[in-house]
């Protein structure tokens, strides 16, 4: 019975500790609160999530600090509010920057390019303004696609320029363009706005997801031919690609956009 009652004690002598060590590191813990938001008029992507992170400025390149990043989901719409605990004893010296990025289906859609400065002594209230984040064309992962598929990946890793929409050349003003991820983001400039969207492959099919972008005012023709390119890409069911020119297509085989491969 006396070896019960010392485990009992132990147990909870044990429970006891963990809570204050748990209390003590909340209490030591420094908090960083603020909003983030960004300029472009467009809706957060569908299964949006917020993701802060505390950067070191005291080297030439900033540095995340480990332990020092949350994720929160972006409920709503811009600005978002933010929360981010770091323990104390992860901060050294006083040069630090926030970073947040704003993610869907796990892929960056915007991000400040350079941290915001905070005090970690005095933290103060952050506002912090993300860019969007065009898809990239390099330094991505090569994607795996089974050979059932017959994906062509010269699609790839190229800003597509486009030459003409609906058999009429672009307006000399204007660079309309289209790029596709090894991930499958696509996007680009429409002669006015940057947009964005999904590639989806099936078979020797191409086709787009909602489009999303930018709401820039231009002038009338080139708000027009925006508006056309913008038609075309969600009748596109496939492409014909021939050294270094591409096709869109629609569902008759009709060439619906002709673009070649950027420089």
């Amino acid at each position: 019975m006396f070896a019960s009652i010392c485990r009992r004690l132990g147990t909870a002598l044990l429970m006891l500790l963990l809570a204050v060590s748990a209390a003590s590191a909340i209490d030591n813990a420094i908090t960083f609160t603020g909003e983030v938001t960004y300029r472009e008029r467009i809706a957060l992507p569908p299964n949006a999530e917020l993701r802060v992170t505390l950067m070191s400025l005291a080297e030439a390149r900033p540095k995340e600090v480990v332990g020092a990043s949350a994720v929160i989901p972006a409920i709503g719409q811009v600005p978002l509010q933010f929360t981010l605990n770091v323990r104390s004893d992860a901060i050294r010296g006083s040069q630090y920057g926030l970073k947040a990025e704003i993610l869907s289906g796990g892929a960056v859609v915007f991000r400040n390019p350079v941290p915001v400065p905070v005090d970690p002594a005095a933290p103060l209230s952050a506002r912090i303004i993300v860019n969007l984040v065009p898809p990239s064309i390099s330094n991505e992962p090569e994607l795996i696609v089974p050979a059932e598929l017959e994906v062509t990946t010269d699609l790839f890793d190229t800003i597509w320029q486009v030459q003409s929409i609906a058999g009429k050349s672009v307006l000399g003003a204007t660079k309309v363009s289209l790029s596709i991820a090894p991930d499958r983001r696509a996007g680009g400039n429409g002669g006015c706005n940057n947009y964005f969207t999904e590639a989806m492959f099936d078979g020797p099919m191409l086709s787009f997801g909602p489009i999303a972008g930018t709401r820039m005012a231009c002038g009338g023709p080139v708000m027009a031919q925006e508006a056309t390119f913008f038609a075309a890409l969600q009748a596109t069911t496939g492409y014909e690609l021939a050294d270094a020119t591409l096709h869109l297509l629609d569902a008759d085989g009709k060439r619906l956009v002709r673009l070649s491969r950027g420089q």
